[in-house]
């Protein structure tokens, strides 16, 4: 079962390696969300079939680290962050979030 949503979230992420940025906002809450202490509390294995245009991608082009995060946007009051780690491969969803 986690082989096939490793390989769901994998695909998803083939798919939006051209996806565009996020807006300043949504960096700040993903920044503010990924840095907070109970962050790692916040793991879920749920997935969305989502449209391109709801997720947008924040990374730091400075960063060697290898991580990127996806912000899924679902619906107007739910969001979920993808934390893909581009030096193992590994990815973690987090959520859900609500924004203020």
């Amino acid at each position: 079962m986690r082989f096939l949503l490793f390989m769901g979230l994998l695909a998803s992420f083939a798919g939006l390696a051209g996806m565009a940025d996020c807006s300043d906002a949504d960096k700040r809450f993903v920044h503010e969300q990924v840095s907070s202490p109970t962050f790692e509390e916040t793991k879920t294995n749920r997935m969305y079939k989502v449209k391109h245009e709801q997720v947008c991608a924040v990374g730091n082009a400075l960063a060697t680290d290898g991580m990127r995060y996806f912000l899924y946007k679902i619906g107007p009051s739910v969001r979920y962050i993808a934390v893909h780690n581009g030096l193992n491969g590994h990815v973690q969803m987090h959520g859900p979030f609500r924004p203020e």
